[in-house]
């Protein structure tokens, strides 16, 4: 199978009949439509080995393509490790930590309490108002405009601006810090390493500033917080504001450019909307359940046999949540929108001791935007003779969306 003298080559301890040569990064059909794509790679594997690398390690993956074993891997961090899979530390000779997402049990349970309560339903409905009215804001700046590209006008400020705001950085620094942000996700190389670089060179700054000036936001919280009873290292401090700026930077952008494309193609589940607010809070569950965007990864710490493979101590997995969801094993005409479906279960915020802290926060922001496009802008549709093209090995976003209001 491996014939093609540009492809990668795979450990000799992975059977050949099991190796895909399926490119997160590459591949034309994917960026077309990646939900359909990684359902046709379902549709054929239940578990496979590409040797085409999707992190920063440059080493290939294996791919799991069912709810069953994708959830079995993530309730199971002993064998299948969080931990080391993004070094970006490394990558610029240092030793700080993504905290909590690249930390395991038991030590991972010590800081998802510290964090817990930052993010949680009661902390986020205080919320509610600030995004509502937020999203409000930026919908009515909009009602003049004939079209509009989502993702830059919308997509992106709406969620990052709140988030700057939780974390005490300045609003007018958002384009410099999506560029920033998109550098270590989305590049590699020296473009890689010099964006975390300047991450970390601009947050150590705002660090000391918050040890001479507390304020009332996130980075401050992890300057001044304990765990264990004990005060955060400098490094654990750093690590947890790392992680607090790229996790809050993308995913719900990336999540409504899908949840809008869906509404655009679709205009009578999009006016059933207007007419009929209340189904909205259902709606949003169904679109992150048919559109889920993000691929998360973990290692091997000892040799295990899962989907009827042999994985090795090392080997690397991939997990794409979106295929959780969309498993028709698990729920009828999965990869179908039915806004009257009844509370079927999805992945979209992960499984196990690593699900995304920062759910309660992304169903709020979600809710508002389709609100606030539903009350007070018109019908859209997407622009003609637009294909939209994705990107993203680990969450997989529009690379843009022209709307044209009706």
């Amino acid at each position: 199978m491996q014939t093609d003298p540009f492809m990668p080559k795979a450990p000799p301890h992975i059977p050949a009949e099991l190796i895909v040569p399926f490119d997160f990064r590459g591949d034309k059909e994917y960026s077309n439509d990646p939900h359909k794509r990684l359902d046709s790679l379902r549709d054929h594997h239940r578990a496979f080995y590409t040797p085409f690398p999707r992190g920063m390690g440059g080493q290939g993956v294996w791919v799991f393509t069912r709810a069953e074993d994708i959830r079995a891997v993530l309730k199971d961090p002993q064998t299948f490790a969080s931990g080391g899979l993004r070094p970006f530390a490394k990558a610029i000779g240092e030793d700080w930590t993504l905290i909590p997402v690249d930390l395991d049990p038991p030590i991972h349970s010590q800081f998802r309490t510290l964090l817990n309560p930052v993010f949680s339903p009661k902390s986020m409905k205080s919320m509610e108002l600030v995004i509502l009215e937020r999203a409000e804001e930026m919908t009515t700046a909009l009602t003049d405009q004939k079209e509009v590209d989502f993702v830059p006008v919308f997509a992106r400020p709406y969620p990052v601006s709140i988030f700057l705001e939780l974390l005490g950085l300045p609003l007018d620094g958002m384009e410099d810090f999506i560029e920033i942000e998109e550098n270590i996700l989305q590049n590699s190389g020296d473009a890689q390493i010099a964006a975390i670089r300047q991450l970390r060179d601009y947050l150590a700054g705002q660090i000391d500033d918050r040890r001479r000036n507390r304020g009332d936001d996130l980075i401050s919280f992890a300057v001044h917080a304990e765990v264990a009873g004990r005060p955060l290292t400098d490094d654990e401090v750093m690590g947890i504001c790392v992680m607090m700026f790229i996790g809050g930077l993308d995913t719900v952008t990336s999540t409504l450019g899908y949840h809008f494309l869906h509404l655009a193609r679709h205009p009578e589940e999009q006016q059933r909307l207007r007419n009929h607010p209340s189904l909205i809070p259902g709606a949003v569950e169904e679109l992150l359940r048919v559109y889920n965007v993000v691929t998360t990864g973990r290692r091997a710490t000892r040799d295990v046999e899962i989907a009827g493979v042999r994985i090795r101590a090392g080997d690397l997995l991939a997990l794409p949540t979106t295929l959780a969801s969309r498993d028709p094993n698990e729920c009828p005409h999965a990869s179908e929108v039915d806004l009257d479906r009844e509370s079927a279960g999805h992945s979209a915020f992960g499984f196990g001791p690593h699900r995304c802290i920062g759910s309660h926060l992304a169903r709020r922001e979600l809710t508002a935007a389709l609100t606030a496009w539903t009350t007070r802008l018109p019908m859209f549709r997407l622009k003609e003779a637009t294909i939209p093209r994705s990107s993203g090995s680990g969450v997989i976003a529009l690379e843009s969306l022209p709307l044209v209001f009706l």
